[in-house]
């Protein structure tokens, strides 16, 4: 029975549980679980309660709605806990993210980002994803002995190419690209929240070190925004260079390197006349498993700034809210393995909807692409391994597969 606020007339949405702890195993099925017990649930969270709009149309409306801000100040303090990424937001004063601004700030901050991201430098960028795709399929071919030959893709290959790409977008030297492996593991997906806010540390000392010092860097983001910071007229501040570099890392590794994976998962799974074969196939194949495999399944957060009627249930002013995209991608009857290439990937919300839609959406589509083709032609009869199991890592916000095991015969 559902419970009507006396106030408001609205709904109460009812609680109902995901796992917000991050661990070894696939959180899909919670996810979507979820979503049938009510358009919109409450979730335990922190010792208090999030809510998550898990509806397609309302998800919708929650991405684009006015009320719902996402203005780093509106952050409640219970959620400031260290050692979450939210809970080390800096100072507004010192630097805004992208993802946690609106208004002005926000659109300030992306003006900035789209002369990175601008379609030329995009096709630019390509062109080095494709170098480093192709070293390392001549890496993954040179390392096979026959038919035994078995490789974990995740750790050999689709992880590889987004942390070295982002590596050389940002100019950083080799060893400062391994570094970034391990310190992002940690605050990603370690339960131990000590050692995830000495990971946050050891993250922002890391870019504070090479924005404090960029002699050691080649040119690349970081140069070219500490080149806007300087002078009178300066359009960027050295903390904004900081955050915002640090906000690059987090988004332009892990989440490519998330959809990489999931895209060969699928085709790795299946004969190797089903898998795509022409470029037009292989867009689709990348649009389908943004469908079913968002990287992000719970992406950012919003604050709600009055009371909200969303459906009928009721949001409360203060409520921090989050949307359920994996849910909203998929039909009312389709479980976790719904993938249907010749679904396209239609209507789905992976990037967002609005003013918050990824800036960087053209890059992650070109960088899964390019992996997904050169692994495919390079190797057209790897499959899955028999002897060991696909592992995942994740929670309710982040989901990737830990282990692809794959013959390349």
């Amino acid at each position: 029975m559902l419970n009507v606020t006396t106030k408001t007339g609205l709904v109460e949405a009812p609680e109902t549980s995901m796992p917000t702890d991050p661990g070894p195993f696939d959180c899909m099925p919670d996810l979507l679980a979820a979503a049938r017990v009510a358009p919109v649930v409450r979730i335990p969270y922190l010792g208090n309660h999030a809510w998550v709009v898990c509806d397609p149309e309302l998800v919708r409306v929650a991405l684009t709605h006015p009320e719902l801000a996402k203005d780093v100040t509106l952050v409640p303090d219970w959620m400031r806990k260290p050692g979450l990424m939210l809970g080390s937001q800096p100072d507004p004063e010192y630097a805004r993210t992208m993802i946690m601004s609106d208004g002005e700030d926000h659109a300030r901050i992306r003006r900035l980002h789209a002369s990175v991201l601008s379609p030329r430098n995009t096709e630019k960028w390509g062109e080095r994803v494709s170098v480093k795709v192709d070293g390392f399929l001549d890496e993954l071919e040179q390392s096979r002995s026959g038919e035994s030959a078995e490789v974990n893709v995740v750790t050999a290959y689709t992880h590889r190419i987004p942390l070295a790409f982002i590596s050389e977008m940002l100019g950083l030297p080799l060893e400062e690209e391994r570094r970034l492996r391990s310190i992002t593991d940690v605050i990603l997906y370690s339960s131990d929240y000590p050692a995830r806010t000495e990971a946050v540390g050891a993250l922002y000392g890391a870019v504070e070190g090479w924005v404090r010092d960029p002699a050691p860097l080649n040119d690349g983001v970081i140069t070219g925004l500490l080149a806007s910071s300087d002078g009178p007229d300066a359009a960027v501040t050295e903390g904004e260079v900081v955050v915002w570099t640090l906000a690059m890392v987090i988004t332009g590794y892990e989440t490519t390197g998330s959809l990489i994976s999931a895209s060969l998962y699928e085709a790795l799974r299946r004969p190797a006349e089903e898998r795509p074969q022409t470029d037009e196939d292989i867009k689709a194949w990348v649009e389908e498993t943004l469908r079913v495999h968002p990287p992000f399944p719970h992406p950012t957060w919003r604050f709600a700034t009055t009371d909200i009627d969303l459906g009928g249930y009721l949001i409360p002013k203060g409520a921090p809210v989050q949307v359920n995209i994996a849910a909203a991608n998929r039909q009312p009857d389709e479980g976790a393995d719904s993938f249907a290439a010749d679904r396209r990937g239609q209507g789905h919300l992976t990037f967002g909807l609005g003013m918050h839609y990824c800036i960087g959406a053209s890059l992650a589509r070109l960088e899964a692409q390019i992996a997904l083709r050169g692994f495919l032609r390079r190797f057209p009869l790897a499959r899955l391994s028999t002897g060991t199991a696909v592992e995942w890592e994740s929670e309710w916000m982040i989901r990737r597969m830990s282990v692809l095991p794959a013959t390349l015969a």
